[in-house]
């Protein structure tokens, strides 16, 4: 047994419990369960909440909804066939929106096997362009032996799951179950005393003696099998996630604005929350800031005169507490700044950060609100001479600089989206479009996402800076040379323009930009 924790009492529950690790438990007979959190299920779960409440009398709860969507939806396959799936589970990223493009995926099916090509097994085999030409008709399907025939017929000659490999190792070459088991373990990084090695051989003279497979074509169907020894995915973990991503582009599909608050409220995915926003308005829908009238916890959309209205959750302020949010909505609405401040008494701050930001919008302006904070009054009472009245507000540049502040991020249009004009001019492509660019060079505009400098083997100082764009991000390699004369603005937000070319890395499956240019873009 090993890495046995002592046994524990627990006065609360009262139980004993212990902690093994996973070689440890598998020794009790017990199996290892690991319990993923997933935000993309607690989006789809908000989404569909929302519709359930609209019909009540067709579904009886959220799940009933889920249940329901159908699996041929015309408007669902167009944007997944477009890859418009920012903020869709599994399927967002620059890689995966690729491929979706690449295979025209237009079915849960299509999206199963494009999750299972974005993996490092088939990646490292080769094995994904393979496929994509063969999905797409450009190449015939060949097997490197009739016998493989049967086993990969339904992903044409390819492996894509580990599934496909054990039944290879068991019913071409010989192996029992429990050496496929031992198989599947070593391909999951679970590799006891090099047991790929030891089980190659038994598995080359297998298929010789049962099927007739010369040893030099054993010796190749072994290796396209140890490709998957860096991760091999289970073709049920592909198929679940397939159904959550076609959940999640169905709901992008038809209730966008519930979608994307759901996205908003619970930390979006693979991208920043600025490309979210930018999303949300790309779909048509402005992100209004926190309102002490009609804001809750999270993202909310509501329906004034027909037409959606996202606003932003009231946790997205810095500084105000969880007791006064609770506060503000249960005293809601609130008529004037007076009758907030009487009700809700927060702290000076947080009243000042809410007023900074525009949340009473409509009950005063903020010059007017900050100068009411600024009278002294003690808790609970209102002031005995009323504040002056200002009807001149903020501009919004610094309301936005405001919001930059205290949210995070500004609500108005982004730097991005003021020099849009100018982006064109320059002949940028998105970062989307790079895919079809391998070897050249071109240009991009964005703001910066991360950065990440180190020194390299000759002791020089280089850089590494994801820039986000309207279609996602890029990572731009600055090489030492070009890193010495932009060190002074990397740290910047942006926006920047990057001139370089466009490589493909083979082991990520990913594309990137060796910078030969890199420079800070003015915003109006």
């Amino acid at each position: 047994m090993t890495d046995l924790v002592p046994l524990v009492h627990s006065p609360t529950l009262g139980i004993n419990h212990a902690q093994f690790d996973l070689e440890g438990i598998e020794k009790f007979g017990m199996v290892k369960i690991d319990l993923l959190g997933i935000r993309g299920l607690t989006v789809l779960g908000e989404v569909a909440q929302k519709i359930q409440s609209w019909r009540s009398l067709e579904f009886k709860d959220g799940l009933s909804v889920l249940a329901n969507i159908p699996d041929n939806d015309p408007e669902t396959a167009i944007t997944v066939q477009g890859a418009k799936t920012i903020g869709c589970f599994q399927i967002e990223s620059p890689g995966m929106r690729t491929t979706l493009r690449e295979i025209e995926a237009n079915s849960v099916a299509d999206i199963m096997a494009a999750l299972a090509l974005y993996r490092p097994g088939p990646l490292r085999g080769g094995l994904r362009n393979a496929f994509v030409r063969r999905f797409k008709g450009e190449e015939s399907i060949a097997h490197i032996h009739p016998s493989l025939e049967d086993l990969l017929d339904d992903t044409l000659g390819v492996i894509l799951y580990q599934e496909q490999v054990l039944r290879i190792a068991h019913e071409l070459g010989g192996l029992t179950i429990a050496q496929a088991d031992i198989l599947r373990r070593a391909m999951s990084h679970f590799d006891p005393g090099k047991v790929m090695v030891t089980l190659k051989q038994s598995f080359i003279e297998g298929a010789y003696h049962r099927r007739n497979v010369p040893y030099n074509v054993g010796e190749r169907i072994w290796e396209m099998m140890a490709a998957f020894a860096g991760y091999g995915f289970p073709k049920a973990h592909a198929a679940s996630y397939a159904q959550l991503a076609w959940n999640s582009a169905w709901c992008k599909s038809h209730f966008p604005a519930e979608f994307m608050a759901a996205v908003l409220s619970y930390g979006g995915g693979y991208y920043s929350q600025r490309v979210y926003l930018m999303e949300t308005r790309r779909l048509g829908f402005a992100v209004n800031p926190p309102h002490v009238n009609y804001s809750k916890t999270h993202f909310r959309v509501l329906y004034p005169e027909g037409k959606s209205k996202i606003y932003m959750g009231l946790n997205q302020v810095k500084e105000l507490t969880h007791k006064t949010m609770h506060k503000i909505i249960s005293c809601q609405p609130f008529s004037s700044l007076e009758e907030f401040l009487l009700q809700v008494d927060p702290h000076p701050r947080e009243v000042k950060n809410l007023l900074m930001i525009g949340a009473f919008s409509g009950l005063t302006t903020i010059p007017e609100g900050l100068a009411t904070i600024n009278q002294h009054r003690p808790p609970g009472q209102m002031q005995l001479f009323p504040s002056p009245k200002s009807s001149q507000d903020w501009d919004q540049e610094r309301i936005a600089q405001a919001q930059q502040e205290i949210l995070g991020v500004s609500l108005s249009i982004t730097p991005l989206e003021q020099i849009a004009d100018q982006i064109e001019y320059l002949g940028a492509i998105s970062t989307l479009e790079t895919e079809k660019f391998i070897g050249e060079k071109v240009k991009i505009v964005g703001m910066r996402q991360t950065w990440r400098r180190f020194r390299t083997r000759s002791n020089q100082m280089m850089c590494y800076i994801n820039i986000e764009d309207f279609e996602g991000s890029l990572q731009v390699i600055i090489p030492a040379q070009l890193y010495r004369r932009v060190k002074g603005i990397v740290t910047k937000t942006g926006p920047f323009l990057a001139e370089g070319v466009i490589e493909h890395d083979q082991e990520r499956n990913r594309t990137q930009m060796q910078a030969i240019r890199f420079s800070l873009l003015p915003t109006r």
